[in-house]
């Protein structure tokens, strides 16, 4: 059975209002996950089992899901470990996880938890632990990346052990999308309180944590104990243990997705891919998944506090010229994070034409000194180079910083940078997930210091409503705003097809792109 393909966002079903909290009572039932697993039977007992080896570029800051930050890569580690309350089909659906139902009476939302399910530690899983994890992400002092993610909701209260009741400060169209990922990811509350809960994680998931090497590989064993059990009824997790190899040199990742050491790979660029594409032993499939990438300027400084400068930058740069460089002609130009074939996406939006003649004349005849940070990882370093390159003909007088990925993340976070090259993939599972983190006020990946009323309330309109149109235009109204103030520089966004081992099968990917490995087997 071949990884299954990834369906563009244009052919999934919408998601409203009605669909994931609508109004009068909604009562989703347990169906297409299986019923508890217990100890289980063996994964051996049909010739399954062994070791997948992934190579994986983007090592997370941390395993704590109410923490995490790599928005487009840290749950296809942490699905390894955590379950959450309900899973989102590929087709925008859900189905039950750890809440068997639930239901849905204006703002209230009640969950009908799984009987039997324990942590990894022996901690049960009860209403009292999932209270715990939904009341963490919201309290400030925890200061989770998520937080944002459950901001209407009012109230967690615990009605018996099995039942848990949410009130919400008004109708949110995303909650259920929220609670099927990272926000809805249920840790021990055991292990939690006992300190440094980020380097051994405890959950419910298939995966029971065994060890983390940083720089070097991380480690997951079967869990024995794991509640779910495939459609077939046998066990599951099919592997014995799963390790994620730390590699940022993509030039090794292609060499050893080719001979065997991994068999699995995040991601890989367009030159190194390519070179994979008659190799019988190597999947790859593009399952609508694309890396965009752009510049941030940083707007709480100079030279970038000044439109007139941010607009010079974008007229320096060459958009099509890094993608062909950059990315051997696998690359489409887009104006923002959509995709060409997302709801939200409008060509009519464009960026400021190239213009280096005039970026130069808006500097006014005096070089401009910045500095430019890019991660340790091809192609990023490439085109930063091109940029420099670019930069420097408009009249700016760029520098490059090439850094580790946690020193440049801890850089942004401190708005410690002029201009910063980055990539996320897209599409995400919303489009507020795209935009709202990193372009609302008080959104967690701010980089750019941003405070701009207008498009907090464009982004408001865009998640307080059911209607498709809305926010749609909504959305086209916070792209034309993001580009018409410059205030990051979008380039290209490079193919990113799903690349494995033929010899693994079983591949469940999320709605956007990211992997759970509760079901991957390798043939022998």
């Amino acid at each position: 059975m071949a990884a299954p393909s990834f369906p563009h966002p244009s052919h999934r079903p919408a998601l409203t209002r009605r669909t994931l909290l609508g109004g009068g009572v909604a009562l989703i039932a347990a169906g297409a996950l299986a019923g508890c697993g217990g100890s289980g039977d063996s994964a051996g007992a049909k010739g399954r089992g062994g070791t997948l080896t992934v190579g994986f570029d983007n090592e997370p800051t941390t395993l704590d899901p109410a923490l995490s930050s790599a928005i487009s890569s840290d749950r296809s580690v942490l699905n390894l470990f955590y379950d959450t309350l309900l899973r989102q089909q590929r087709d925008g659906s859900f189905v039950p996880a750890l809440a068997e139902k639930w239901t849905v009476e204006g703002t209230t939302v009640t969950f009908t938890l799984r009987a039997g399910v324990t942590f990894h530690d022996g901690t049960p899983f009860d209403a009292e632990a999932a209270a715990f994890n939904l009341r963490r992400v919201i309290d400030p002092a925890t200061k989770s990346t998520k937080a944002g993610a459950l901001r209407k909701l009012a109230a967690v209260d615990v009605v018996d052990a099995r039942t848990l009741r949410l009130t919400l400060k008004a109708t949110d169209p995303l909650l259920l999308v929220q609670l099927a990922h990272e926000p809805g990811m249920m840790a021990s509350p055991t292990a939690v309180k006992a300190g440094e809960y980020g380097r051994k994680p405890v959950g419910t998931g298939p995966f029971v944590f065994d060890a983390w090497r940083s720089k070097v590989q991380l480690t997951g064993k079967r869990n024995p104990k794991y509640w779910r059990k495939a459609a077939d009824g046998t066990a599951l997790p099919r592997l014995d243990q799963v390790v994620y190899r730390f590699v940022t040199d993509t030039k090794v990742l292609r060499a050893e997705i080719s001979t065997g050491g991994v068999q699995l790979v995040r991601v890989l660029p367009p030159e190194e891919f390519g070179q994979l594409k008659s190799d019988r032993q190597v999947v790859l499939e593009d399952i609508g998944v694309r890396r965009s990438y752009y510049v941030a300027l940083n707007a709480t400084r100079a030279p970038f506090d000044d439109p007139k400068l941010r607009e010079a930058f974008a007229m320096a740069v060459d958009r099509a010229g890094v993608g062909k460089a950059a990315a051997a002609g696998e690359f489409d130009l887009a104006p923002s994070f959509a995709t060409r074939n997302d709801w939200f996406f409008d060509g009519s939006i464009t960026p400021p034409p190239l213009d280096p003649a005039k970026a130069k004349a808006a500097l006014g005849g005096r070089p401009v000194p910045i500095t430019v940070v890019a991660r340790r990882r091809a192609p990023d370093p490439t085109i930063a180079e091109l940029l420099q390159s670019q930069l420097t003909a408009a009249g700016f007088d760029p520098k490059v910083e090439v850094l580790e990925a946690q020193t440049q993340l801890d850089r942004m976070r401190k708005q410690d940078f002029d201009a910063a090259l980055l990539v996320i993939d897209v599409p995400r599972l919303d489009p507020s997930l795209s935009f709202d983190p990193y372009f609302a006020s008080k959104g967690s990946n701010n980089w750019s210091g941003l405070a701009d009323a207008e498009l907090d309330g464009l982004l408001e309109k865009a998640v307080g409503t059911e209607d498709r149109a809305v926010r749609k235009q909504a959305y086209v109204d916070v792209q034309r705003r993001i580009v018409g103030q410059n205030y990051w520089v979008f380039l290209h966004q490079p193919r990113s097809p799903l690349i494995h081992s033929a010899k693994l099968t079983g591949i469940v990917l999320n709605v956007d792109g990211q992997w759970r490995l509760d079901e991957a087997e390798l043939a022998s």
